[in-house]
């Protein structure tokens, strides 16, 4: 049986204003920020690079602020309103709905560029009952650490579908 989707509290850059509340992870890659950028969009290459098993845009393109999409990791569901949105440069959303445990939620991706290709520097903070929202942010922060590499990695072994060939 399928789990309830949860209404969350509606936060967006205010919530991620304290730099002391959120967590931080930044990776360099060596390609301009319109490919790193393309992956980003890309919904079945989010399954290549975290435990992600389904990404489904629920708006239509162009893409902008209030944009929507429901994320599954597993049986776990999640909706995303984008409460931010600069083409090749920036993209945050709260977590709208979900089955997890959360009160709030946001992740903000920013590309910025670098000599050799862009830094992408993501930020999220998770605000849950008792000691869950740290742990949650704390899981999240290991599982992109992990995960960029990846991306990395299938970007440069797949430059045809992001515009490298």
């Amino acid at each position: 049986m399928a789990k309830k989707l949860k209404k969350h509290e509606e936060v967006g850059e205010e919530f991620i204003a304290d730099a002391s509340k959120t967590k931080l992870v930044r990776h360099e890659f060596p390609f301009p920020r319109e490919v790193v950028w393309k992956a980003l969009l890309d919904g079945e290459t989010w399954t290549k690079w975290l435990p992600i098993t389904k990404v489904e845009w629920t708006s239509p393109q162009p893409f902008a602020v209030g944009t929507t999409r429901t994320v599954w990791i597993g049986e776990q569901a999640v909706e995303e309103v984008f409460f931010a949105w600069e083409d090749n440069k920036r993209m945050a959303f709260r977590f709208d709905k979900s089955t997890l445990p959360v009160k709030a939620c946001v992740e903000d991706y920013q590309l910025v560029n670098t000599p050799g290709g862009c830094r992408l520097d993501w930020r999220f903070r998770a605000k849950a009952p008792f000691i869950l929202g740290p742990l949650i942010s704390g899981q999240m922060k290991s599982g992109i650490k992990k995960g960029l590499p990846q991306l990395e990695t299938y970007i440069r072994e797949h430059p045809e579908k992001f515009g490298l060939s």
